[in-house]
C-alpha cells in the first residue's frame, strides 16, 4: 500500500503567475500537462522540450519535463534507467532556475520552480531510501516555498509543496521525524491537509496534483475512502484512462468492501493496452486475483495470479513483490479447489530469495495442507471481505454446528476463531447482546487462547456493555483487558473509559 501512497502524491507540483507569462508558452504548458494527466508522456515530453526552445532561460520547461520522467518513475520505482533520466533532468532544472534567480532575486516564479525541482529531488531520494538526501533537497525546496508565499500568500500553487512537507514531517516514522526536526521541517498535519486542499480549490496548474495527493492522504493515511472516491472520480472524469487513479479507485472500493466495483476499476486499467503507463501491470493482475478470490471465484482468481507471475518476468525480467505472493495465492486457489499437486508445485516455485516471510509460508504451507475446516473460513471471510454480513454469519454459524462436537485441539483453536468473527458481525450489525454472549464464551473457554483473541475479545466486551449502558460490567472487561502488553490496544482502551460515567 505504501508505494501506492507514493506514485499518488508524487505527481509533480507545478505552478506559475499568469500574467507573468504570454499566451503562447502558457498554452504550450497546458497543453503538455493535460497530455501528461492523459499518460502521453512522448507528446507531453515533446511540448515541454518546445517550450525550452521558446524560453531557454526559464526554469519552467526544464522542470516540466523532468516532471514526465517523474511521473513515469513513480509507477515503477524500481526503473533505475528513468529514475536517472528525471534526476539528471532535475539538476538542470536547478541549475537554470538557480541561474535566473541570480539575475533577479524577486522573480516569483523562478523561486517557485527551484522549490518545485528541489522538492521533486526530495521524494526521489525518499523513495531511494536515501532519507538524508531526502530532507536535504526537500528543506531546499520548502525554504523556497515559503519565500514565495511570504512574496505573495495567492500564489496558491505552492501550498501544495508545503502542505506536502508539514504533512508528512508530522506522520512518517520516528527515525524520518527525528531528520525532519534536525533538518527544521515542522511537521503539522492539520496544516498540512488545509494547505492541500487550497492547492486543490485555487490552484491554477497545481489543482489536479492537489486532487491526487489530497485523494492518496485520505485513501492511504487518513481512513476516508468516501472522500477518496470522490475525488478519484471527479479526476477520472477529466482522465478516464488514469491507471494511478483508477488503481487507487479500486483499492478504495476493496477497503470499502464494494468487490464487483474494485474489480471494474482493476479491469478499465488492463483493458487500456495502448497506455504509456509504465505501471506493472503484474500489480494490476494481483489486485485483480484478490478481488475475485474475495468473491469466491477461485477459478479466475487462480488465473489472474498466474498472469501476474507471468506479466512481472515479461515486463520486469525478473521477480517483483507481486511475484512470489501471487504464487502463494495461486496455490491457495489450487488447493481449495482440490488440485493438490499444481498446488504443491507453485508453492515449490518460492526460493529463500523471494524473503524470509515469503519462503517460509511457502514451506510452512507445503508440510501442512489446509484443513476442511480452514477451506471453509476462507470461504466465509470472503463474504465478509464483499459487505455480505448476512451470508458470512450464516456460514460461520454453520461452521460451529459442522465441528461441534470435533474433539480435534486445532479444530477447537480455529473454532474460537470462527466465534470472535462472529461476534464482531453481530457488533457490525448493532445486536451487541448477541455478541456479548459469544465474547463472553470466547473469555470464558477452558483452553488456552491466543493473546490477540483473548485481550481484544475484553475489550470488545467492554465496548458492547458499555453501548447498552451496563457500565459495571464495561469497567471489568476493560481491566482484564489491560492485562495485554500490546500499546495500540493499551491506548484503545484508555480512550474508550473516558465515555464511562464518573471516569
Amino acid at each position: 500500500m505504501h508505494q501506492i501512497f507514493v506514485t499518488l502524491f508524487s505527481l509533480i507540483l507545478i505552478g506559475t503567475s499568469l500574467l507573468a507569462q504570454d499566451s503562447k508558452t502558457l498554452a504550450l504548458a497546458i497543453k503538455g500537462l493535460d497530455l501528461g494527466s492523459n499518460l502521453q508522456y512522448k507528446e507531453a515530453y515533446e511540448v515541454f522540450q518546445k517550450l525550452i526552445e521558446l524560453e531557454p532561460d526559464n526554469p519552467r520547461g526544464y522542470f516540466l519535463r523532468s516532471a514526465i520522467y517523474f511521473w513515469m518513475y513513480s509507477e515503477d520505482i524500481n526503473n533505475e534507467e528513468v529514475g536517472d533520466k528525471f534526476r539528471d533532468l532535475s539538476y538542470e532544472a536547478v541549475e537554470v532556475g538557480e541561474a535566473k534567480l541570480a539575475e533577479n532575486k524577486n522573480d516569483i516564479d523562478a523561486r517557485f520552480f527551484l522549490g518545485g525541482a528541489y522538492g521533486s529531488l526530495g521524494r526521489y531520494y525518499a523513495l531511494q531510501k536515501s532519507y538524508l538526501n531526502a530532507y536535504w533537497y526537500g528543506k531546499k525546496g520548502k525554504d523556497y516555498l515559503e519565500e514565495v508565499v511570504e512574496m505573495d500568500s495567492t500564489y496558491y500553487d505552492a501550498y501544495l509543496g508545503l502542505g506536502i512537507y508539514h504533512y508528512l514531517a508530522d506522520v512518517l516514522p520516528r527515525f524520518v521525524k527525528i531528520l525532519s526536526i534536525v533538518l527544521g521541517v515542522e511537521g503539522d498535519r492539520e496544516q498540512g491537509l488545509r494547505e492541500i486542499q487550497l492547492a486543490a480549490e485555487k490552484g491554477l496548474y497545481s489543482k489536479t496534483e492537489a486532487m491526487f495527493v489530497l485523494g492518496g492522504i485520505y485513501a492511504f493515511r487518513e481512513d476516508r475512502p468516501e472522500e477518496a472516491i470522490e475525488i478519484f472520480n471527479k479526476l477520472l472524469e477529466k482522465y478516464p484512462e488514469n491507471p494511478g487513479a483508477l488503481l487507487a479507485l479500486g483499492r478504495c472500493y476493496e477497503d470499502m468492501r464494494q468487490c464487483d466495483l474494485a474489480m471494474d476499476a482493476y479491469k478499465r486499467i488492463l483493458a487500456n493496452g495502448d497506455s504509456q503507463s509504465r505501471l506493472p501491470r503484474g500489480t494490476l493482475y494481483y489486485r485483480l486475483g484478490d478481488t475475485y478470490f474475495n468473491k469466491n471465484d477461485f477459478e479466475n482468481a487462480k488465473d489472474n495470479f498466474l498472469l501476474a507471475i507471468a506479466s512481472d518476468t515479461a515486463e520486469v525480467g525478473k521477480k517483483r513483490w507481486t511475484t512470489s505472493r501471487a504464487q502463494f495465492r495461486a496455490a491457495e486457489c489450487y488447493e481449495i479447489m482440490g488440485e493438490i499437486d499444481s498446488a504443491r508445485y507453485q508453492l515449490s516455485l518460492i526460493s529463500e530469495e523471494d524473503g524470509g516471510r515469503s519462503y517460509r509460508n511457502a514451506q510452512d504451507r507445503l508440510e501442512n495442507r489446509m484443513k476442511e475446516i480452514d477451506i471453509s473460513m476462507i470461504k466465509a471471510g470472503n463474504f465478509e471481505e464483499c459487505n455480505d454480513v448476512d451470508q458470512a454469519l450464516t456460514s460461520y454459524i454453520n461452521i460451529t454446528e459442522q465441528y461441534a462436537d470435533d474433539p480435534d485441539p486445532y479444530t477447537r483453536q480455529q473454532i474460537v476463531e470462527v466465534e470472535y468473527r462472529i461476534a464482531e458481525l453481530y457488533v457490525e450489525k448493532k445486536d451487541y447482546r448477541k455478541a456479548i454472549s459469544y465474547y463472553e464464551k470466547i473469555v470464558g473457554t477452558s483452553q488456552e487462547l491466543n493473546e490477540r483473541i483473548l485481550y481484544r475479545s475484553y475489550f470488545n466486551l467492554g465496548n458492547c456493555y458499555k453501548w447498552i449502558e451496563n457500565y459495571n460490567s464495561a469497567r471489568k472487561a476493560y481491566d482484564a483487558a489491560e492485562n495485554t502488553d500490546d500499546d495500540r490496544l493499551l491506548a484503545r482502551i484508555e480512550e474508550a473509559r473516558k465515555d464511562l460515567p464518573g471516569e
